[in-house]
């Protein structure tokens, strides 16, 4: 079986411009943990993850002013906290090798690409969809 064969194909995606706020935004709305980010072509530029986010954020546990909070978070770019250059995978590739990259680095997705183009996000929960429905 091939990465292809079980990630999720034309993923959502961000660009450098999008801030925190927006960001966060859109994976509590679509319910995600994960986004590529990517330039005008498709091309991956990097990723911003659910965590990422949570470490930018500030902890309402400290108090402080919540609008002062709430403005930086809509004036900062994902730029500044995502992860440039992340890994990934090819479609063509065996899904064994995208399991086993996710397993040895803890990573919770990897972005798809072929050539330079993103075309697909694989994460845990598609592998285990795969391997249910080759269950008889």
């Amino acid at each position: 079986m091939h990465v292809r064969d079980s990630m999720t194909p034309k993923p959502i995606t961000i660009t450098v411009q999008e801030s925190l706020q927006g960001a966060m935004e859109l994976m509590a709305m679509k319910r995600i943990r994960h986004l590529p980010v990517v330039d005008a072509t498709g091309r991956l530029i990097g990723m911003v993850t659910d965590r990422d986010l949570r470490r930018a954020a500030p902890s309402p546990l400290f108090g402080g002013d919540h609008e002062k909070a709430e403005g930086q978070l809509d004036s900062t770019s994902v730029e500044r906290i995502m992860i440039k250059s992340p890994a990934t995978i090819g479609p063509t590739q065996r899904l064994q090798d995208a399991m086993k990259l996710m397993v040895e680095k803890k990573y919770g997705a990897l972005p798809v690409v072929d050539g330079i183009k993103l075309v697909g996000i694989i994460t845990p929960i598609d592998v285990m969809k795969s391997w249910l429905k080759a269950q008889p």
